[in-house]
């Protein structure tokens, strides 16, 4: 089985009543990233405000002037031209919803169609940028457009995408065990994908990924609680599953592992 990539996900915790938003600071960013990186994390999930370009530049380096984790940015709700101007940073990879980005957070609800135009001019920016595209699927459907890509000779494989569990919004699907199987076995060939939850069973869902050959996804964005009611910084979330994939034989993957795993130079 594959070395275990973990994706710490530090953006913010913009989906959790109650739970400080605290990741705007640039320096606080990469502090919480660099925690995450030397307790085994490969690629970090960040985020800004679409169109507030420096910030997106401050925190790339930021990070980069801390640690060699890989730029993963999580900007499916940004427009193809707002992504124009923020992958000039080159992160390793940048984020694609490939269905409706359907999402409830605490101040707004986000409603946006991708549709397969828009997924081209998308694919034709990564590749100019050379950009690995991050795909999100939420529901095995959306797996339809991403073989639409292929068909088209769009993207190549590896097929990177990062499967999500009980995330609030009309892109809901169950956070169990059964969901988990139904949808990774379904998955098209020469996948790679990583396990993402939101909720009390997410340690269940990122076991089952670190089981069955997948990767994981966690932080606080997805789900800040190491159990109900014990918040948990990113360090914590990312040690906590290398230590179960640890007791289960299997070994993280350094960036440079991760990164020959999914096709980037």
């Amino acid at each position: 089985m594959e070395k275990l990539m973990i994706v710490n996900c530090a953006a913010d915790t913009s989906m959790h009543e109650g739970v400080p938003q605290r990741f705007a600071d640039s320096e606080v960013l990469a502090d919480s990233v660099e925690k995450a990186y030397e307790a085994g994390a490969c690629i970090a999930h960040i985020h800004a405000p679409p169109t507030n370009y420096e910030a997106w530049a401050s925190h790339s380096k930021a990070i980069r002037d801390r640690c060699g984790v890989m730029l993963q940015y999580g900007i499916s709700t940004q427009t193809v031209e707002q992504r124009k101007e923020v992958v000039k940073n080159h992160p390793e990879m940048m984020s694609v919803a490939v269905g409706a980005h359907n999402m409830a957070f605490i101040a707004r609800d986000v409603m946006m169609l991708h549709p397969r135009e828009e997924l081209a001019e998308m694919m034709r920016l990564c590749k100019d940028y050379n950009v690995k595209p991050e795909f999100e699927v939420f529901t095995l459907g959306e797996t339809w457009m991403i073989d639409d890509l292929l068909q088209k000779g769009l993207v190549e494989p590896p097929i990177l995408m990062t499967c999500f569990f009980g995330r609030p919004g009309g892109a809901w699907s169950p956070p169990s065990l059964s969901e988990f199987l139904h949808r990774v076995s379904n998955l098209p060939a020469d996948s790679v994908y990583i396990a993402s939850a939101t909720g009390p069973t997410h340690i269940h869902m990122q076991t089952m990924a670190v089981m069955h050959g997948g990767h994981a996804r966690v932080g606080t964005e997805d789900e800040p609680y190491l159990h109900p009611g014990e918040l948990g910084d990113n360090a914590d979330h990312v040690a906590r599953i290398a230590r179960i994939a640890g007791e289960m034989g299997r070994e993280i993957a350094s960036v440079d592992e991760a990164k020959a795993m999914i096709g980037i130079a």
